[in-house]
């Protein structure tokens, strides 16, 4: 049992590192994620996303929702994501108009909080200097057939970003006021507009899966 504190996460907590895994952070955490991506649609040219969500993670429930405003190309688009990988199913509201679609499942199934047995550690580094100085890791791993990177903070596991390949471009996560626990679960209730209509547009399509978690 290793427990460590990191100036950047504002939690303290203990890691568990179990066979199955090469690293767990924590099994229920909130905080905030910077996004950039980018895709080709119909193969005729780029649309770019980047916002700054709300997200909350349940490894307990195998849950993740993410909760707020992003810029699509200068527009200001409301959305909520959750993923459910407890039943393989994936909500996303744009503006009020929703898709579900089946969620491929997290290469450690039931552990969301936890880095993948069959991650190759690419690098091992740090930010910040001095006291200010943290070391993380950084895991390379499939999803989907697609490759991420994640960087994660060493002997904690706290996430700190993340790069992932889509099918048809790439997004950059940055994780930030990470804080552990739940405030309110009904943040993994399925979305009420997924009870209406089920169509978004096309550019939505290809960032439903935006995130390993």
């Amino acid at each position: 049992m290793l427990e460590e504190k990191r100036d950047c996460c504002n939690f303290k907590f203990a890691t568990t590192i179990s066979l199955a895994s090469l690293c767990c952070g924590p099994a229920q955490w909130e905080g905030h994620e910077g996004v950039f991506a980018g895709v080709q649609v119909n193969g005729t040219g780029g649309e770019g996303k980047q916002g700054l969500l709300n997200i909350s993670v349940d490894a307990n429930i195998n849950k993740v929702a993410i909760k707020g405003y992003s810029m699509w190309n200068g527009q200001r688009v409301k959305q909520h994501l959750l993923n459910d990988y407890s039943t393989g199913k994936s909500y996303a509201v744009y503006d009020g108009k929703c898709l579900t679609a089946n969620l491929p499942p997290y290469p450690s199934p039931g552990k969301l909080n936890c880095v993948p047995s069959d991650a190759k550690l690419v690098l091992s580094t740090y930010y910040g200097a001095g006291d200010n100085k943290y070391e993380i890791d950084v895991h390379e791993f499939m999803v989907d057939g697609k490759k991420m990177e994640l960087n994660v903070n060493k002997g904690s596991c706290v996430p700190v970003g993340e790069h992932q390949q889509l099918t048809n471009g790439f997004a950059d996560v940055g994780f930030m006021g990470i804080n552990e626990g739940i405030k309110d679960p009904s943040v993994f209730d399925i979305p009420p507009e997924c009870n209406n209509a089920r169509t978004v547009s096309p550019v939505s399509k290809n960032l439903i899966h935006v995130h390993y978690v």
